[in-house]
């Protein structure tokens, strides 16, 4: 008869890493001879920016001037705010007194660039790429021909992430199949942050004991276990240092 045990995984505990990607180690022979894993609890701060390092630069082009990029600093931003920032990063880089004025459609929540300025109509032309890596943050979906008015096609989304993936490779290696490129792929378990607002707790409980079990072929050794946590999208998220995570499993073993 098989024997079972807790495991409490928490990044406090790391042996190398960081709250977003670390190791732990367990020093006891019950995790050498593993046959199956249940994933019981896990807790997952949600301090993840909706602006960041992969959602925050607008390419544009003023006139027949080269090409430009407006950096939105990476943090957690309302509608509002993101309006705000954005401008500031636009006006620096415009030419010839140009400014841009940005504004939301509170009935379908998109938005329009209008730029005015000191110059010739002409120089007040701009176009707003779509390949922009904040192109689905605000809304564009074409990239526009030169003109001093762009009203962008889609509704803006601050959604920031939806839900995190955490992934091990020792305990669910190939345990999730990915339709893009990813093919296989080692999901462990994933939180939803749907209804976890930025700065709280998102957790996840497994009642359903079928649903949550890894079954292995071979006794498996997990005293060395790494947890990363990604996105829908697969690009591993960031913790700051004062954040911790915390995955619970239950472990059978001969």
């Amino acid at each position: 008869m098989s024997k079972e045990k807790l495991l409490i995984i928490n990044s406090k505990d790391r042996t190398e890493g960081t709250n977003g990607a670390f190791t732990v180690l367990f020093n006891d022979s019950s995790c050498q001879q593993v046959m199956k894993v249940l994933v019981k609890d896990v807790w997952i701060p949600n301090l993840f920016y909706n602006i960041n390092s992969s959602n925050n630069v607008l390419s544009l082009k003023q006139n027949a001037e080269s090409t430009v990029f407006a950096t939105v600093p990476q943090g957690q931003y309302t509608i509002d705010q993101l309006i705000t920032v954005l401008k500031a990063q636009i006006d620096a880089l415009l030419i010839d007194g140009a400014i841009v004025t940005i504004t939301k459609n509170p009935y379908v929540f998109t938005l329009n660039f209008t730029f005015t300025g000191a110059g010739t109509p002409a120089n007040n032309n701009v176009v707003l790429f779509a390949d922009s890596l904040i192109s689905d943050v605000i809304g564009l979906k074409t990239t526009n021909v030169a003109t001093n008015s762009i009203n962008l096609e889609m509704p803006f989304n601050l959604k920031g992430v939806e839900y995190v993936q955490v992934h091990s490779p020792q305990i669910a290696e190939v345990h999730g199949l990915d339709a893009g490129a990813s093919g296989y792929i080692s999901l462990l378990e994933s939180v939803s942050l749907a209804e976890t607002p930025y700065g709280s707790i998102a957790y996840r409980q497994n009642s359903d004991d079928e649903l949550a079990m890894l079954l292995y072929e071979q006794p498996r050794n997990i005293s060395r276990v790494s947890i990363v946590l990604r996105d829908e999208s697969g690009t591993r998220l960031i913790l700051p240092d004062n954040a911790y995570v915390t995955v619970i499993l239950k472990i059978f073993f001969d």
